[in-house]
């Protein structure tokens, strides 16, 4: 299959047209319009990721993070994002992102995590005029904490990267949802009547407003909130393309839980 013809795959699913005036969804590497026999899906592009891309042979990879979003002045293998480009290029493999608009689209991150999360009647968040939002309720009788280790439990996440704020014996109906950094919003969701806002990176100052409004929101982290793009992704294109599509192993979160020190009797502490 050609290179191009997974980009229109890719782009009747979430459209270009879609993305945010910001974004830079598309082709960051094109190489040619070669026949692709192996596409490797990630959150976004690393070092684990493009050696994964070399030990498979794949000639394309498909990520939501776009890997350049400003203009590159020049190249330099020294750099990160320049090495990046570098031994993609020798190795033969280009890059799409999806970003904004798979964000949007009604198969795309937020509608794919209000499925996991079992919400019924989805739709888009009124009020919310990007069309990034969801809203959805519960198939249950949940309080705020209830909820929230519902959505570790189906996300098969650590609950202890969430943070909360809010009651947790509130009772949870109408739940909003922004995939990414989506505390923006918040208040759009407010508006809307959502008992729970679930998200990612919110700031200290957006909490506090959250706190005094009587708003709860579950802050689940930028990676948690879309790591499930890869497995969606994989999933689509395995099915559309026929191809050989792996799903990388190494989307890792750069954040990492410490755990609190042990002491034993003796008076040695434990390690992290």
């Amino acid at each position: 299959m050609k290179l191009e013809e997974i980009a229109r795959i890719i782009e009747n699913c979430s459209p270009l047209a879609l993305q945010e005036s910001w974004d830079n969804s598309g082709f960051q590497i094109k190489l040619g319009n070669p026949d692709i026999t192996r596409v490797l899906v990630s959150l976004e592009v690393t070092d684990s990721v493009i050696s994964e891309a070399e030990e498979y042979g794949t000639e394309l990879i498909v990520c939501h993070h776009p890997m350049i979003f400003t203009p590159i002045r020049n190249i330099d293998d020294k750099s990160v994002i320049g090495n990046y480009i570098c031994r993609l290029i020798q190795s033969g493999v280009s890059v799409y992102a999806t970003h904004t608009p798979f964000d949007k689209c009604d198969r795309g991150n937020n509608a794919y995590l209000a499925s996991k999360l079992q919400l019924q009647h989805v739709e888009p968040l009124p009020g919310d005029e990007t069309g990034i939002c969801r809203m959805g309720l519960t198939d249950g009788d949940y309080t705020v904490i209830d909820f929230v280790r519902h959505t570790a439990d189906r996300l098969s996440q650590d609950i202890r990267q969430y943070r909360l704020t809010g009651d947790g014996m509130d009772r949870v109906e109408k739940v909003g949802i922004c995939t990414g950094a989506g505390a923006e919003f918040m208040e759009i969701a407010y508006e809307a009547g959502c008992d729970l806002f679930v998200t990612g990176d919110v700031k200290y100052h957006t909490a506090q407003l959250a706190r005094e409004m009587g708003m709860n929101v579950l802050d689940i982290g930028h990676y948690g909130s879309e790591i499930s793009f890869t497995e969606n992704m994989t999933e689509q294109l395995r099915r559309e393309t026929g191809l050989m599509v792996f799903e990388a192993a190494d989307c890792r979160n750069p954040f990492t839980v410490i755990e609190p020190q042990n002491t034993d009797v003796s008076g040695s502490a434990g390690g992290i």
